[in-house]
């Protein structure tokens, strides 16, 4: 824990300090989140009636569609987000993810990812 504070403290100085012109590096802050659901609304949504409902209403009931992941990182440098939305979380995607992020920098750039524990990080899919 002590190691990522300290990779965000330094982001926050070099971001107070360094012009973006100077650098030839970034930090991506990288998350998952699986299981989001995927729903449809059956009914349509009410539009709101001046001087009666003053909201959207909607009906309660829906019909699910399955669940999908969202893999997405930050440049913690530019504000950049890096969005990916996949049915599953294995290395399979997160290696896309990387590649994302190899199309999106110049050559040479030196790219710092901070992450969580999660396997798919450091399968023998992503080492290679």
């Amino acid at each position: 824990m002590a190691n990522v504070l300290c990779v965000y403290k330094e982001v926050g100085t070099l971001n107070d300090t360094l012009p973006d012109i100077n650098r030839a590096s970034t930090t991506i802050s990288y998350g998952e989140k699986p299981g989001i659901q995927a729903i449809k609304n059956i009914a349509p949504q009410l539009q709101p009636v001046p001087g009666k409902y003053s909201h959207i209403g909607r009906d309660h009931e829906y019909k699910r569609l399955g669940t999908l992941s969202l893999l997405a990182g930050i440049d913690l440098h530019s504000g950049k987000v890096f969005p990916l939305v996949k049915e599953r979380h294995r290395s399979r995607e997160f290696i896309e993810f990387l590649s994302l992020l190899d199309r999106e920098y110049p050559a040479g750039w030196k790219i710092r990812l901070v992450l969580d524990n999660h396997s798919a990080h450091i399968s023998k899919e992503t080492q290679a």
